[in-house]
């Protein structure tokens, strides 16, 4: 124990636990100035969804780190916590508040980490009347192969939008297919080849009165990439078909493979679940005399076979459907008001934080407590 209790000494270090908050410090500080230029979901992937903050070298490729990220600072602070316990605390009852307390601490870290890794945000487009069994993120792409031939069901195979770059062939799972890459646009427009400068200019063509220019990819929180790919598909190596796609244009292109039919679309990532959600009705209340939104509710109709369940419900305001794994919040909606937009979150440590910020209480209250009580019998024995 004594020998163990030497291992950790170093970094139980106080002066560590203040470089760790001033690093944290700077993170946010830095991470907050900088969103206004590259959203906030950008911001929490480069500070604190990160090893290191890196900054390109002029004129190369190459970047170099100049500053630790969030999973650095955080981890280097979870690491000081116990090692300050297993170092310098004992056990017992008159610390017993203290232990709690930086238990929670503890605990809050590593749920902020669970949650880091594991969360999957994405969103979940209805119309009144439309039925959706999947949810779409708001921020990768994918390219999508369906093998339609099953009277009954679809299999769809799909290539993350990380893996599409220019020049790679990629091998599709499960299928003799294989994805060569000719050119990939993470961000473009779609214009009318009309307004081409020449046409030489750089473009994809995809019909008649749709090319796609590539344009600087776009951080705003209210804008989304647009990504298009030139792709051809080999089976057993022969050439089967070469295609625009964009997701700026999600329209299937139908193809055949021995007989057997076949789509293929760039579009969102989509995120298959074994029930079903039917927006009903879509409300958006007014104040009176005004634009300005009072509430906006969706009464929708939930069915999962698996489960047995068919029942219709309401999600607004402050007030979600949890279900399954699942929590589906009141986002947003479109100009027309018959059309909702939900957000779909999967987090398996939701419930992290509330327990640690109940042992962060408890732990207080167990330390002013005892303090109080042995203060209180001081006093009463001096009188």
């Amino acid at each position: 124990m004594i020998r163990l209790k030497t291992i950790f000494r170093p970094l139980a270090s106080l002066k560590l636990t203040i470089v760790c908050l001033v690093c944290a410090m700077v993170l946010v500080f830095v991470g907050t100035l900088d969103q206004v230029h590259i959203g906030i979901y950008e911001a929490q992937n480069r500070y604190f969804k990160s090893f290191a903050l890196f900054m390109p070298i002029p004129g190369t490729r190459f970047a170099v780190p100049w500053f630790p990220g969030g999973y650095v600072v955080g981890g280097v602070l979870l690491l000081n916590l116990i090692a300050a316990h297993v170092a310098r605390f004992k056990l017992s009852w008159n610390k017993l508040g203290i232990i709690v307390l930086h238990a929670g601490l503890i605990l809050m870290l590593v749920g902020q980490l669970v949650t880091s890794i594991f969360q999957i945000e994405s969103q979940m487009r209805l119309d009144e009347g439309e039925r959706k069994n999947f949810s779409e993120s708001p921020y990768f792409d994918e390219l999508a192969i369906t093998d339609k031939s099953q009277p009954d069901r679809d299999r769809i195979i799909s290539i993350p939008d990380s893996e599409l770059r220019k020049g790679r062939t990629l091998q599709v799972p499960g299928t003799n297919f294989k994805v060569v890459v000719n050119d990939f646009y993470p961000n473009s427009v779609l214009v009318n080849p009309g307004r081409l400068p020449s046409p030489a200019y750089p473009h994809l063509t995809l019909g008649p009165m749709a090319v796609a220019v590539q344009i600087p990819r776009t951080y705003k929180q209210d804008e989304r990439n647009v990504a298009t790919a030139a792709v051809m598909l080999l089976d057993k190596d022969q050439p089967v078909g070469s295609w625009s796609v964009s997701t700026g244009f999600p329209q299937p292109v139908n193809f055949q493979v021995d007989g057997r039919p076949f789509q293929i679309v760039l579009q969102p990532q989509r995120y298959y679940r074994p029930f079903s959600l039917q927006l009903l009705k879509f409300r958006h209340d007014r104040y009176a005399g005004t634009d300005i939104a009072k509430n906006f509710s969706s009464q929708v109709r939930l069915v999962d076979p698996t489960r047995r369940e068919d029942r219709e419900l309401s999600i607004y305001m402050n007030h979600p459907l949890r279900y399954a794994g699942l929590t589906f919040f009141q986002a947003g909606y479109d100009n027309n008001d018959h059309t909702t937009i939900l957000q779909v979150v999967q987090n398996p440590g939701r419930l992290v934080p509330y327990i640690s910020c109940g042992l962060l209480v408890a732990g207080l209250l167990l330390q002013f407590g005892m303090h109080l009580f042995r203060f209180a019998r001081k006093m009463r024995g001096a009188s």
